[in-house]
C-alpha cells in the first residue's frame, strides 16, 4: 500500500523548525525509559532524564502551563481563557518495551541511538509511542510561541509504565476525577490503517479509530501429576491433558456477536461497499447480522473485532528427558475480550469446556473498556483534522485490540480516541512495533505534528 501518495498540504506550518523537531524526539529516544512488572527492575533515572529534556526543549509551554510530575508520570495543564469549554486531553506513554537479546544485529543503528538518517529516526520508542509524546508538545509549543490564546484548557498526560501496568494513567485519571475534572475528549494512540477490500471496499482506504479497546486475560490451566516412567502412560501425562485443555479452549470459543462498534463502522462505510456479499448485507445489517458475524470470522483481518480471541503463548518446560513423565505442567493463553464477554464469563467459559482436574487462574485480567461516543464533537474534529492532510482515507469508527492508556480516563470522558496519525507503510509498523529496528520516518512524523497542531488550534 503506497500511502504516501495520501498526502496533501505538506506546506503548512512551513515556519516549524522540523530539524529541530527530529532532534528533540532523538533526544527522548536516547533516554532509556524500559518499564518493567517489577518496578524494582525500571532505572527512574533514564525517566528523570527524559523530563529534564522536555522541560528544556518547551519554554513557552513551561511559561505558560501548569507543569507537575506525580510519581514519574507528567501532567502539564495549559489553562484556557473559558471555563464552559470542558478541558481537551492529548496523551502517550513515556515507557518503552526492552530489545530482545541478541537480536541488536538486527538494527540498522544501536536500538537506543536516535539516529536520524536516510530520512528516518531510528530507535526503540521512535513508532511506540515517543514520537506522538514529542508531537503534542511541539504543537502545543507551536502555537504558544505563535502567541495563540486556549480558549479550551488543554492536558499533556505521559504515563510511565503503559507497556506492563498502566499504573500511571491511573493515577493521572482518577487525581482528574477528584479534581471534579470532565474532559470533552481524550486522544491517544493507536488505531489503523488497511486496504478497504477487507470489507468489500476496494480501491479505498480506511482509518480505523478506535473508540473502545477489547478487554485482557492471561488464564493459566495446570495439570497436576507426579511424573514418572513414560512406558506407563496408563493415566496419561499432564502434558498431554495440559494438551487437551489448550486444544478444548481454542476449539470451543465464546459465541461471536457483531458489536456496536461494527455496525457503526458498516454504516460509515456503506457508500463505498461495492463488492458481494457484504453489498448485500449492509443494506440491512440486523437482518443480515450472522452472516456478517461468518463473514468476519473467516476474514483474517476482521475476525477479531467479532469475537474473543484465544491465543495459546506460554508453556512450562516438561521432563528433562525423553522417556520421563512430566511433573505439574503450566500454560498460559492470552485473551483480548469483545465488550460482550466478561473476565468472570470468560473464566467459567473455560472450567466449563476443560477436565474438571485442570486447574484454572487469572494472572491478569481486565474487562474491556466502555464504548466511547463517536457521535461527539471530539470525533468530528479528529477526522476532520486528518481529513485535512489525509483526504483520500475514510476514518470510522473501530475497536483497538490492544490495550492502551486510554480506559483509565473513561471515568472522566465519554469520548477516548486511540490513532497515531504518523501514516507510514504499514510493513514498517507492524515489524517495528516491539520489534527491531523500529524507525519513523520523517516525512510522517512532520505530517502527523500538522495534525495536532491543527486539532489543538481548531478545537482549543
Amino acid at each position: 500500500m503506497d500511502v504516501y501518495r495520501l498526502y496533501e498540504n505538506e506546506n503548512e506550518y512551513a515556519d516549524m523548525d522540523w530539524e529541530k523537531c527530529a532532534e528533540h524526539l532523538a533526544g527522548y529516544i536516547r533516554c532509556v525509559t524500559v518499564s518493567y512488572i517489577d518496578p524494582e527492575k525500571t532505572d527512574y533515572r533514564e525517566f528523570d532524564k527524559l523530563h529534564e529534556l522536555i522541560r528544556q526543549n518547551y519554554p513557552h509551554i513551561m511559561k505558560k502551563a501548569e507543569y507537575q510530575e506525580i510519581g514519574h508520570n507528567i501532567l502539564i495543564k495549559i489553562p484556557g481563557t473559558d471555563s464552559s469549554l470542558k478541558p481537551a486531553m492529548f496523551i502517550a506513554h513515556q515507557d518503552v518495551v526492552p530489545v530482545t537479546p541478541n537480536t541488536e544485529k538486527e538494527w540498522t543503528y544501536p536500538p537506543y541511538s536516535g539516529e536520524i538518517a536516510d530520512g528516518f529516526i531510528f530507535g526503540r520508542g521512535s513508532l511506540d509511542i515517543k514520537g506522538m509524546l514529542a508531537g503534542f508538545l511541539e504543537s502545543a509549543e507551536y502555537l504558544l510561541a505563535h502567541g495563540h490564546l486556549f480558549r479550551r484548557t488543554v492536558y499533556l498526560a505521559f504515563g510511565e509504565d503503559e507497556e506492563v501496568k498502566n499504573t500511571g494513567s491511573k493515577t493521572m485519571g482518577q487525581y482528574l476525577k477528584s479534581q471534579g475534572i470532565e474532559l470533552e475528549y481524550v486522544w491517544d494512540e493507536s488505531g489503523r490503517i488497511r486496504d478497504g477490500a477487507c470489507y468489500g471496499a476496494p480501491g479505498i482506504v480506511i482509518g480505523e479509530i478506535g473508540m473502545y479497546e477489547k478487554g485482557y486475560a492471561d488464564l493459566s490451566f495446570t495439570a497436576h501429576a507426579a511424573g514418572g516412567h513414560s512406558s506407563m502412560p496408563f493415566y496419561g501425562t499432564s502434558l498431554g491433558k495440559l494438551a487437551d485443555a489448550i486444544s478444548a479452549v481454542t476449539g470451543n470459543p465464546l459465541p461471536a456477536v457483531l458489536p456496536q462498534s461494527c455496525r457503526d463502522a458498516l454504516r460509515a462505510l456503506k457508500p463505498y461497499i461495492t463488492e458481494e456479499p457484504l453489498l448485500t448485507y449492509v443494506q440491512d445489517i440486523d437482518t443480515y447480522r450472522e452472516e456478517i458475524i461468518a463473514y468476519y470470522r473467516q476474514n483474517k483481518d476482521l475476525f477479531n473485532l467479532v469475537q474473543t480471541t484465544a491465543a495459546p503463548t506460554m508453556i512450562t518446560e516438561g521432563a528433562a528427558a525423553g522417556n520421563v513423565m512430566p511433573g505439574d505442567m503450566r500454560a498460559v493463553i492470552n485473551f483480548r475480550l469483545i465488550p460482550e464477554d466478561t473476565v468472570e464469563k470468560l473464566l467459567a467459559h473455560c472450567r466449563e469446556v476443560v477436565d474438571p482436574k485442570i486447574e484454572v487462574d487469572t494472572v491478569q485480567a481486565i474487562n474491556a473498556s466502555k464504548p466511547g461516543n463517536h457521535k461527539s464533537y471530539g470525533f468530528e474534529q479528529l477526522v476532520s483534522s486528518l481529513n485535512h492532510f489525509f483526504p483520500e482515507i475514510r476514518f470510522i469508527p473501530s475497536a483497538n485490540a490492544t490495550s492502551t492508556d486510554s480506559h483509565n480516563y473513561e471515568c472522566i470522558c465519554g469520548c477516548c480516541m486511540r490513532f497515531t496519525p504518523f501514516v507510514q507503510e504499514p510493513e514498517l509498523i507492524d515489524s517495528g512495533i516491539h520489534g527491531s529496528d523500529e524507525r519513523l520516518f520523517l516525512r510522517a512524523y512532520k505530517q502527523g505534528i500538522r495534525t495536532m497542531i491543527r486539532m489543538i488550534e481548531t478545537t482549543c
